[in-house]
């Protein structure tokens, strides 16, 4: 889909680049931990699933020797694995014991802290209703934490279809890639059917993914169209990218410049640049490169700082 860039330059007046942006702290941490793991055993490692959702990550590490699998059953005995920052179900740590596997985990602290919040919530006899995608691995591990009374809900019509009794005591946990935004809604109605409904704390929305969507908000007010860099499985990229058009904004969702298409661009003239949660640095400015053809039209808004950061594992701090 590459397009001329220097057609795209010719007729752009600014380039919007938008921060915070890219990297938060768990994904940086997740792929700090692969480095280090690789440089204290060497190739091949293996990481359960993709280590963050984004193909420029993934791919640098397979180059580097990292083999991703999904099945933990196809590792073999007494290897290393990472555990992705998505976090894991109890099942995979079980697994990796009898395997006699040496285990690093990725897992966001974020997304941990919700683990340890359905486990207390189930033993002390709540229904766990958990907002999030189908399938996607942080539901999976942290649904996998329950053997009964939960419930998945994606959107406000299967909210609607849910019915407990009102002695049931009731608690609300969701995806951390989901903004306060994403989930309201559905909160709000939950709350009037259920009213002494325990809500997700505050400190379980994933800092990163709100302030990206705010900063997105704040971008749309002074672009024609915003380009969100990273990968199509990627949720908060996808949810940038969402936020952009409900604000009534063109958006794409890109991995890097290569799926530029020039026709996104006729009668655009300034553009704003954003990245999901997964996306490197590096791809963010390949992008701002390509479209600028180092003309000095790309201005650096920073919306909101961030200097979040989680520590290392103990066995690798």
């Amino acid at each position: 889909m590459h397009t001329d860039a220097g057609f795209v330059a010719n007729n752009l007046k600014k380039i919007c680049l938008a921060s915070p942006r890219g990297f938060c702290g768990g994904v940086k941490r997740a792929v700090t931990i692969v480095d280090l793991v690789l440089k204290k055993h060497k190739a091949p490692i293996y990481v359960r699933h993709e280590i963050v959702h984004n193909k420029h990550v993934v791919n640098d590490f397979k180059n580097k020797g990292v083999i991703f699998i999904e099945d933990i059953d196809h590792v073999p005995d007494n290897s290393v694995i990472i555990l992705s920052a998505h976090g894991s179900p109890p099942l995979i740590y079980e697994k990796a014991k009898q395997k006699n596997l040496i285990v690093y985990d990725a897992t966001c602290p974020l997304v941990f802290k919700v683990h340890l919040e359905a486990k207390r919530y189930a033993k002390e006899g709540y229904f766990v209703i958990y907002i999030g995608h189908k399938n996607h691995p942080e539901g999976v591990g942290v649904l996998g934490e329950l053997t009964r009374n939960y419930e998945l809900i994606e959107n406000l019509e299967q909210a609607k279809l849910l019915k407990l009794p009102q002695t049931q005591k009731v608690v609300v946990l969701t995806q951390t890639t989901l903004s306060f935004d994403d989930t309201k809604e559905i909160i709000n109605h939950l709350q009037k059917q259920y009213p002494n409904l325990i809500k997700p704390p505050i400190f379980d929305i994933c800092y990163a993914t709100q302030n990206r969507q705010l900063a997105v908000k704040a971008l749309v007010k002074k672009v024609d169209l915003i380009l969100v860099v990273g990968s199509k499985n990627s949720s908060n990229s996808n949810r940038l990218k969402d936020v952009a058009i409900a604000a009534g904004k063109k958006a794409y969702l890109i991995n890097d410049e290569s799926e530029i298409n020039k026709e996104w661009f006729n009668n655009i003239a300034n553009i704003g640049v954003i990245a999901g949660a997964s996306a490197p640095e590096t791809a963010i400015q390949s992008v701002v490169k390509y479209l600028s053809q180092g003309r000095s039209i790309v201005e650096e808004l920073e919306f909101i700082k961030e200097n979040i950061q989680f520590p290392l594992p103990s066995n690798l701090a």
